[in-house]
């Protein structure tokens, strides 16, 4: 893994902090580790993947208006991830999320103009109080002009990307 990406990872890190941190904190601490890195702070439910939060950095990213991202239950599926990746990313993050397992994944991500913006999303877990997966959030990053988006893995903490891992979470 090169040393940006592990970089990455440890700026998740530090973003993500506690789970009963409030996802405004989450998204400060983002923007003060990843500076002008193009990043998108989401959280969500966890079950049904519906957007509660969505920081305005993701209209610079992506051009979509945030309101969509929380105010329609399936956008990010339906409208934010490129067609050929959709079935793969939904499964991989579903079938994560059910494990209880933060994890990072790779997909093609559709701008509003039109534009294909490839992204890594680093996801947490969050439980809720009987210890079932609860909320995710999460930080998207634009690795659109990396040398090497395969290795934007996180490391040990979060799983590979959906087409290396699927077979390491069943």
């Amino acid at each position: 893994m090169s040393a940006r990406f592990e970089d990455f990872a440890d700026r998740v890190r530090e973003a993500f902090g506690n789970p009963a941190d409030p996802i405004h904190l989450v998204a400060q601490r983002a923007e003060a580790r990843f500076g002008e890195e193009p990043v998108i702070v989401w959280e969500g439910d966890a079950q049904t993947f519906q957007f509660s939060f969505v920081s305005a950095s993701a209209e610079d990213v992506l051009g979509h208006p945030c309101a969509r991202w929380t105010d329609e239950p399936t956008f990010w599926a339906d409208h934010v991830i490129h067609p050929d990746d959709r079935d793969d990313a939904v499964a991989y993050c579903a079938l994560a999320t059910g494990k209880g397992k933060d994890h990072a994944f790779e997909y093609r991500a559709r701008a509003s103009d039109g534009r294909t913006v490839h992204l890594v999303d680093y996801v947490q877990v969050i439980f809720g109080a009987r210890g079932i997966p609860e909320r995710l959030r999460g930080i998207m990053i634009d690795v659109s002009d990396a040398p090497s988006r395969a290795e934007a893995e996180a490391g040990s903490r979060w799983e590979s990307p959906p087409r290396l891992a699927l077979d390491g979470l069943r």
